[in-house]
Formats: structure tokens, C-alpha cells, sequence
């Protein structure tokens, strides 16, 4: 395939200026799919590995190219525009602000859990972001249908808490710096539910996480559960909308696909992970990463421990924060934690519901290319077999009930 089939002109050339700006001049240069088929229902993901003519020996640099979808009917279904220049946002803003900070205090183990950003375009329709291939550095994908164990979560947990603690510690010591990530991200997924796409498949997915109740075996938790699935819309503006000052910069999309790990090849010990995917990061309270994650991602087992992942959270939390120079008990209490988690947490709980679908569905459809579906936009798809789907759901949400936290 050549390159005009796999970029536009204008992407290429952006690609050939990155190359210049990390000492490329005289290359070749390789396209093929960067990720399985589906995995990925946000961008074309292109990996471009770019050969030095010039070296003696083969020296290859590796780049994953996240380009925009070119479904015309996608783009004015779901606010891609605006999830791209979030992305882009966080890579050439944020993160490097985090580093910025994580330098001035001497932070000897720094939050890092993300690809080198090279460059980004952001002319419409040609959105792209040039990205480390951190799978030639041994990260790999775990298997998005089969749930994660609680040394894996674990590991995520505390990349959150190092996350979130940026976030605080900035909030805290450079309030300027804060309000402008306030302002610029403010354009999210959820920020506007005009888009009908978005509002159609939260509909749907609810609607389906509903179903698996009893009216008359889980006729309380049927009730409580009830109006969340019949204004899923408007629990979330109001809930996304809080004025609450415990927000923080939140990653949002916690699915196994957006999580890369690393082993030790000896011993096949869990080492590091990298989180992908920061289009749908926004300011969020902490509880909204933590319930995602857990519930979507891990195994029955580990979410029935997730109040020792949050105490685990809580500690990284802390002993992170006092790295950076501010006071954990100033900033969030964990008491103020426990009450975050149950008013906020339906929004994790509702994140796991899509995550879980998504999971349960052995071949995703094509949303970038296939603009057509015999029930309609693609996106709008039913499980074939809802048994795996129905297990998981039911115990999610049951579990969420017993620890109490808010439906509305």
C-alpha cells in the first residue's frame, strides 16, 4: 500500500517534519495496521516505523500514528473534533506541565505512564497525533474478554492515584495553571449531548444493563436502579456538571484495550504499565477512574476487594501528594474520598456498563468504515448471546449496591 493510502497529504507531511525533528533526513519508511482489527473504535491507529539510510547498521525508529476516522456520518454523530483536540491537549499541555512540576520537587519515581508525544495536526477531518510505539519497549495488550486480577488493577490504581495527585498538587500551588486545564477541557465527550449518536447508544447500553434485574427477585435495587436507566442523559450532565472542587484530571476510558503492560520476561512478573487513549479525559471526580476501572476491568475477585483498592488508592494518593509538597489531608480527606465515591461512582458504574458491552462482544463493528448497520448506526448493535454479558452486569451492579453508593 503506498503512503497516499494510508495518510492524506497533509498528514504526511507531518510525519516527514517529525522525522526532520529528531535527526531523520535520509529514510525509509514502513506503514502497516497498528492495532488487531477490533481494538479500536476511536481512530485509525497506523504504526510508521521510519529506517535511517544513513546508519551503517539497521536503526529503526517507531512511531503509532492515531489518525482521525474518516466516516463522515461518525463525525456528526459523536463530537470527534473536539476528542481529538482533547487528546492533543493533554499530550502537548498537560503532561508536559506534570513533568515540569515532578521536576522541581526531585520526584524520584514520577508519573510517566504514558507514549512520548511527537506532534499532532488538527486540521479538520486530518486530526493526528504522532505517538511512541511503546510496544517495541515490551508492552503488550491483555485480551479485553478476559478480565484483569487484582496485582493487575492494583497497578493501574496506583498510576491513578499518581495521576490524580498531579492534579491536586497543581490545583493547590499553581491555581493559575489549574483553571486554564479547566478551560480547555471542557469541550469532552459528555460535554454536549446534542451529538445523537452519543445520547442514542447511552439509551441503549443502559437500557441493556437494566434488563438484567428482576423486577420482583431485585425489586429494591430494580427501583433505585430505574430512573438512572430511564434519564441516563441527565443524571450524567448533572453529576459531569458539579461544581465540586475534588476534581481532577481523569483518564476516563479505563477499558483493557486502553492498557499496555509490561513483564519481566524471567519470571513474567507484572514490571510497568502505560495507559492509552486520553480522548475522553476530563475534569472528573477521582471516584469516576477508580469504579471504572475496578468494575469494568477486573474479575469478580477483585471487585469484591475494591475497598482495599481504595485504600491502597488513598495511600499512593497521599504519600504522592506529600512528594509534591502539599498537605493529603488538605486537599482530600479520606473520608472526603469515601463520600466522592458514593455520589460520583454512578458515573464509573455507568462506564463499566459500556466498557463490559464492548467486552462481551467478540467482533466489534467496523464504526470507521461501515456506515451501515442492519439495526442502524453501528454503535447501536445487540449482543448475539448476553449470557457472559448478563453475569457480569448483574454482579457489577449488585456489588456497587452493597457498598452503598448513590444511583442518582
Amino acid at each position: 500500500m503506498s503512503e497516499q493510502q494510508w495518510l492524506t497529504k497533509k498528514q504526511m507531511e507531518a510525519v516527514e517534519e517529525c522525522l526532520k525533528e529528531v535527526g531523520i533526513g535520509n529514510y525509509t519508511l514502513r506503514f502497516s495496521p497498528g492495532v488487531d482489527g477490533d481494538e479500536n473504535m476511536g481512530g485509525c491507529i497506523i504504526k510508521a516505523d521510519a529506517i535511517d539510510r544513513t546508519k551503517t547498521e539497521k536503526s529503526l525508529t517507531n512511531f503509532i500514528l492515531k489518525c482521525s476516522p474518516p466516516s463522515k456520518i461518525l463525525r456528526s454523530m459523536v463530537p470527534v473534533k473536539e476528542l481529538y483536540n482533547i487528546e492533543i491537549y493533554i499530550y502537548s499541555t498537560v503532561f508536559p506541565e506534570f513533568t515540569r512540576i515532578q521536576k522541581e520537587k526531585n520526584i524520584l519515581n514520577p508519573f510517566t505512564s504514558y507514549p512520548r508525544f511527537y506532534k499532532s495536526l488538527t486540521d479538520d477531518g486530518e486530526e493526528m497525533l504522532v505517538l511512541q510505539n511503546v510496544k517495541m519497549l515490551g508492552y503488550k495488550h491483555r485480551d479485553r474478554q478476559q478480565p484483569l486480577d487484582y496485582d493487575h488493577i492494583l497497578s493501574i490504581i496506583k498510576q491513578y492515584a499518581k495521576l490524580h495527585a498531579l492534579s491536586y498538587a497543581i490545583r493547590n500551588q499553581k491555581p493559575k495553571l489549574f483553571e486554564s486545564f479547566e478551560k480547555n477541557m471542557r469541550n469532552h465527550l459528555f460535554g454536549n449531548f446534542s451529538f445523537g449518536g452519543l445520547a442514542e447508544m447511552i439509551n441503549q447500553r443502559t437500557i441493556n444493563a437494566w434488563k438484567v434485574l428482576d423486577p420482583v427477585k431485585d425489586d429494591l435495587l430494580y427501583d433505585q436502579f430505574s430512573y438512572f436507566a430511564e434519564n441516563p442523559t441527565q443524571v450524567l450532565k448533572n453529576l459531569i456538571q458539579s461544581t465540586s472542587r475534588n476534581k481532577v484530571i481523569s483518564h476516563i476510558d479505563c477499558g483493557i484495550p486502553n492498557i499496555l503492560f509490561k513483564h519481566e520476561d524471567a519470571s513474567n512478573t507484572l514490571s510497568d504499565a502505560i495507559l492509552l487513549d486520553w480522548q475522553h479525559a476530563r475534569m472528573d471526580s477521582p471516584a469516576v477512574d477508580l469504579v471504572t476501572l475496578v468494575f469494568s476491568a477486573g474479575d469478580k475477585s477483585t471487585i469484591e476487594h475494591f475497598g482495599d483498592l481504595v485504600l491502597e488508592y488513598y495511600k499512593c494518593l497521599s504519600s504522592f501528594l506529600k512528594e509534591l509538597g502539599s498537605d493529603p489531608e488538605k486537599i482530600l480527606s479520606y473520608a472526603i474520598l469515601q463520600e466522592e465515591l458514593k455520589t460520583y461512582g454512578i458515573v464509573g458504574l455507568f462506564m463499566a456498563t459500556l466498557l463490559i458491552y464492548n467486552y462481551e462482544t467478540p467482533t466489534l463493528p467496523d464504526v470507521l468504515h461501515d456506515e451501515s448497520h442492519e439495526g442502524g448506526f453501528s454503535y447501536m448493535y445487540e449482543l448475539k448471546d448476553r449470557t457472559s454479558y448478563d453475569r457480569r452486569i448483574r454482579d457489577t451492579i449488585c456489588h456497587f449496591h452493597t457498598l452503598g453508593y448513590n444511583f442518582l
